[in-house]
């Protein structure tokens, strides 16, 4: 077992997941302020919109260390204010801007699998497709959530808001969206014949360790911040891509668990027939 967790490990730096990473944490920090001021958009057509406002910026409080959320905040809040100003080729802009990350998901997981990417509109398309589908998750989970939260505060004296109950519900929602996102764009991006079964390895693997980071490296992040003069200089557009970065490794490294099961049970698949006629002269000879 450890040869072939070393194997593993072995292919991705072979694939070199590190340079990978860091190519989907650039378009990564490209994509997000595009898709929050997309959500926020959409948000403002929904009823309890403030509630709903709030409920986005705590989750990613809960994602990003809090200097990186004020950075985005402050980025969104500026294109909102210039809206007007962006015009059409503006709003095209931020637009293919948004598409950039699933786009390059696409090209990673497809070095993983030794997969040449579809063709540049095909791509696109798919690209297009998981946006908007994202954004309309996004935005109805959010409303829903906001809804159901004040529900709950109304119908069930507070039960809901007490720590004990509030935190582990916050953290299965937070680990049911972590692996909905992986499980379909490891399934729609990879340009291979895949299954459910196939991506859900990678997916639980990966969904796991993004929220045990979550919960761990965050506090550690926004506690060494002060401590380290680069970062405290820098801020928190620096602390987002390191942040984005270790993102990225997780979700390459989830693909490399989805191609390493694949091919397992690709050679258990081989192996199983050959052993039966070896099986089978054993038994005649034991006769």
């Amino acid at each position: 077992m450890r040869v072939r967790k070393r194997k593993l490990f072995q292919k991705f730096f072979a694939d070199r997941g590190t340079h990978l990473a860091a190519m989907i944490a650039y378009f990564a920090l490209l994509s997000l302020v595009p898709m929050l001021f997309l959500a926020l958009a959409l948000l403002g057509f929904t009823p309890r919109h403030g509630e709903s406002r709030k409920s986005l910026v705590h989750a990613l409080n809960r994602i990003f260390p809090s200097t990186s959320v004020g950075s985005i905040d402050h980025a969104v809040n500026s294109i909102g204010n210039n809206a007007a100003a962006l015009g059409i080729i503006g709003a095209v802009v931020l637009l293919w801007s948004s598409l950039s990350l699933f786009s390059v998901l696409e090209s990673a997981f497809n070095i993983v699998y030794g997969r040449p990417n579809r063709s540049f509109l095909h791509g696109k398309a798919l690209a297009f497709v998981l946006l908007v589908a994202s954004l309309v998750t996004l935005v109805v989970s959010l409303v829903a959530g906001t809804l159901g939260v004040y529900l709950l505060r109304r119908y069930t004296g507070g039960f809901f808001s007490s720590v004990y109950v509030a935190q582990p519900l916050a953290l299965l929602v937070e680990f049911a969206g972590l692996l909905l996102f992986l499980v379909t764009v490891y399934y729609v991006l990879t340009n291979v014949r895949l299954t459910f079964r196939d991506v859900l390895p990678g997916a639980v693997t990966a969904a796991v360790i993004l929220a045990a980071t979550f919960q761990v490296l965050g506090v550690y992040l926004n506690l060494v911040s002060h401590d380290l003069v680069v970062l405290r200089a820098l801020g928190g557009p620096v602390i987002l891509l390191f942040w984005l970065y270790l993102m990225a490794n997780v979700i390459v490294f989830g693909a490399e668990v989805n191609w390493w099961v694949a091919r397992r049970r690709e050679a258990t698949a081989i192996e199983a027939p050959s052993s039966e006629p070896a099986a089978k002269t054993k038994a005649a000879r034991t006769v």
